[in-house]
């Protein structure tokens, strides 16, 4: 789901074997993620200036 600069909310719809790539990283007692962009595709350029970087994960 993104929002747009109006607010509005514009749900995906992904695979099912898709997902988003995030870094998990760990520092002292801290954990953050930090989720990986791209540039926004094309149809989807007047949602968000940047893309959540979607990865098809291998059959298990």
């Amino acid at each position: 789901m993104e929002k747009d600069q109006d607010n509005q909310s514009h749900w995906i719809e992904l695979d099912k074997r898709m997902v988003i790539q995030g870094l998990l990283a760990e520092r002292d007692d801290e954990m953050r993620v930090y989720v990986v962009t791209i540039n926004t595709p094309p149809e989807y350029a007047g949602i968000h200036d940047r893309w959540p970087r979607l990865v098809r994960l291998k059959n298990q």
